[in-house]
């Protein structure tokens, strides 16, 4: 029976490694993870929500795609939304719980003020609100300026399900009723309100 003279494994690891020393203590740095505070978890939410806003205005063009004329009426929902509600919002039943009023506003700051005014909605649960452009009479380089970018910019952002020109109470043509989708916190609310019943 021949005898295996070949080292172990084990016997070649401690070979190896005999003029290995290990590091000196005082050069390993213990890291501590510590909670982030009320007040930073706050900013960083603050942060995310203004990226967020100016996503949405970034993704809004400028230029005029379809010209309205100051007294047209706007209409838009998307695909879904029941026909009597629509009526309801058409009608001025929904009562707005936020404003935004565009007047004297440029272009620019205007895009900003509606994407983050509509994702700031979305964000309080808001599910009806109105944007007042006015009819723009006189605006530049063609009346209805504000008005045609803001049929043009609403329905490209997300949370919005429909719109339609206001009632007279409410600045009629010169004014626009937003129909928002329901934020998730909103959705279990709801969810919790109707289980109870």
């Amino acid at each position: 029976m021949a005898h295996d003279d070949s080292p172990s494994d084990s016997d070649l690891f401690r070979e190896l490694m005999q003029d290995v020393k290990p590091l000196p203590s005082a050069d390993v740095v213990p890291t501590t993870t510590s909670k982030p505070t009320a007040e930073t978890l706050a900013e960083r939410r603050r942060a995310a929500e203004a990226r967020e806003e100016e996503e949405a205005a970034a993704a809004l063009s400028e230029e005029v795609r379809d010209w309205l004329e100051p007294t047209d009426i706007i209409s838009w929902r998307i695909d879904g939304i029941q026909d009597g509600v629509f009526r309801q919002l058409k009608r001025g039943n929904y009562e707005p719980q936020a404003s935004l009023n565009l007047h004297k506003m440029r272009v620019t700051e205007a895009r900003k003020e509606v994407a983050g005014f509509i994702q700031e909605c979305y964000r309080d649960g808001v599910r009806t609100a109105l944007v007042i452009h006015g009819q723009g009479l006189r605006s530049q380089p063609r009346p209805a300026l504000l008005k045609s970018l803001c049929n043009q910019w609403l329905p490209e952002l997300e949370p919005v399900l429909a719109m339609h020109s206001a009632q007279k109470f409410h600045g009629g043509s010169g004014a626009t009723y937003v129909m928002l989708r329901k934020n998730p916190t909103v959705k279990l609310a709801t969810k919790e309100q109707n289980r109870k019943r």
